[in-house]
């Protein structure tokens, strides 16, 4: 705007005061011809002098027509910009006031899609779980719950939530339900992690700026909201976290879940440092709790290595197998023939995930042997991504502590790998080959299957 009215009013103005300066002269001019030259001459005015004196007029026409517009232009503007302000402000803070709301009141997780068949209950387990969902307010420790690939922790954490989020007598949970954040298996970078953190909070990442704002960015804050997506919304929600203790200082502290961290290993492991150290803060000054969901036992292992393990509750929750009769009650549930059922379960033991496997293949009209093999075919894969078949890096390490399992009754203290086998646990313990139980330090196969195909394969015992 200023840019403007230096370059069409004033010069106007120059040009207005440079013409009356003219016809002063002219008039200047005029008073003295009339008084050197005869009275009796006739007043005519000269061609110069009319000429300036319509242009002066113009001018002051030109000038007023100016002002005015000038005028209009700075109210019209000024009510545009106040307009497009307080539209900017009220989205802003509609979408704050729904994001707090989503705080206080939770997300309830997508209900679990599994058949009365499908499901095996677990009522002392989903108690347990409803349990640390309900934190008292003066809670000082976040969970871990892990257990291998296919126990059905997150059906479970899914089911406590949602009955969490039904019981009307729970707290700040009592009817509202948890902060469930779930990293499927899709996402594979830090943005898309970003948008999935961001999605579970009903945060809205981008504010609406006004059009003065958005001018203003570009010249002066380009480099604005260089923060991942993750880090934007984590913020956000200790925000309204904070705020909230602050308005119900009695009520418990709000509750976060985050399910299948293990994911976050091979996205960016720093990542989950630094979830670990935000729920260690938070859980200090009684913000909110933290409950981490992991799947591999390098996880566990990473997150006990740190500093911040020390306001972990413990012993960590660890959700195991099913029990032999628990596992074939199953499988007679889902139609297999009574022949038929010890003869898998010998095959795949108590894993879920396994049994339903077999189930399905079984229900299809397959023989067991070509069910051995396709079950097999999983643990040659997995074996296979963790570098442990023969002419791999790691094979000769997995040999060692094949053996030393099958010494010591196919448990082994994790401190034993390292000793043997001079490679990092981590590293044995990213792939689902061996499990790592936390609670008392040890490793044993991951599951029946792998132990079933390791023990018929002479490659991997002599």
């Amino acid at each position: 705007m200023a840019y403007y009215f230096h370059r069409s009013v004033l010069p106007s103005h120059l040009i207005t005061h440079q013409v009356r300066n003219s016809i002063f002269q002219l008039s200047l001019l005029r008073f003295y011809t009339n008084s050197t030259f005869p009275s009796s001459l006739p007043n005519i005015p000269s061609k110069e002098f009319t000429t300036a004196f319509v242009l002066d007029r113009y001018l002051n026409k030109v000038e007023k027509a100016l002002k005015k517009f000038i005028f209009v232009s700075l109210i019209s503007s000024t009510i545009f910009i106040s307009s497009d302000l307080f539209l900017a402000w009220c989205w802003n803070n509609y979408n704050k006031r729904k994001f707090n709301k989503t705080v206080e009141k939770g997300t309830w997780p997508d209900v679990v899609r599994i058949t009365e068949n499908e499901l095996v209950p677990r009522p002392l387990i989903t108690k347990h779980l409803k349990k640390i969902l309900v934190p008292h307010k003066n809670q000082s420790t976040y969970y871990v719950v892990c257990g291998e690939h296919g126990t059905g922790k997150t059906t479970l954490m899914r089911i406590a939530s949602r009955e969490v989020g039904g019981d009307k007598k729970g707290g700040i949970q009592g009817g509202r339900g948890v902060i469930y954040v779930d990293i499927p298996p899709e996402v594979s970078d830090v943005e898309n992690f970003g948008k999935q953190f961001g999605k579970a909070l009903n945060f809205t990442f981008e504010k609406r700026i006004s059009l003065t704002g958005q001018l203003m960015k570009k010249i002066f804050d380009k480099d604005s909201n260089k923060d991942p997506k993750w880090i934007r919304a984590l913020e956000a929600f200790k925000s309204a976290s904070a705020m909230y203790k602050k308005k119900n200082p009695c009520h418990q502290p709000p509750v976060i879940v985050y399910d299948n961290i293990s994911q976050l290993i091979h996205i960016d492991p720093k990542i989950l440092d630094f979830l670990q150290d935000d729920a260690k803060d938070n859980a200090d000054y009684r913000n909110y709790i933290t409950v981490f969901v992991c799947s591999e036992g390098s996880v566990s292992r990473r997150m006990e290595s740190r500093s911040s393990w020390s306001r972990a509750d413990k012993p960590v929750i660890e959700i195991s197998d099913l029990n032999k009769e628990e596992s074939m009650k199953y499988l007679s549930k889902r139609g297999i023939k009574e022949e038929e059922v010890k003869r898998l379960y010998e095959l795949v033991g108590s894993r879920i995930l396994n049994l339903k496997y077999v189930a399905d293949k079984s229900l299809i009209g397959q023989t067991f042997e070509v069910i051995k093999q396709q079950v097999f075919g999983i643990v040659y894969d997995n074996i296979e991504k963790a570098g442990m078949n023969p002419g791999q890096p790691n094979h000769e390490a997995a040999k060692i502590i094949i053996k030393a399992l099958r010494n010591s009754n196919n448990m082994l203290h994790v401190s034993k790998l390292r000793e043997m086998t001079k490679v990092e646990p981590n590293k044995l313990l990213e792939s689902n080959v061996f499990a790592y139980h936390p609670e008392n330090k040890t490793v044993t196969f991951q599951s029946r299957s792998t132990e079933c195909y390791i023990y018929e394969n002479e490659k991997f015992i002599n």
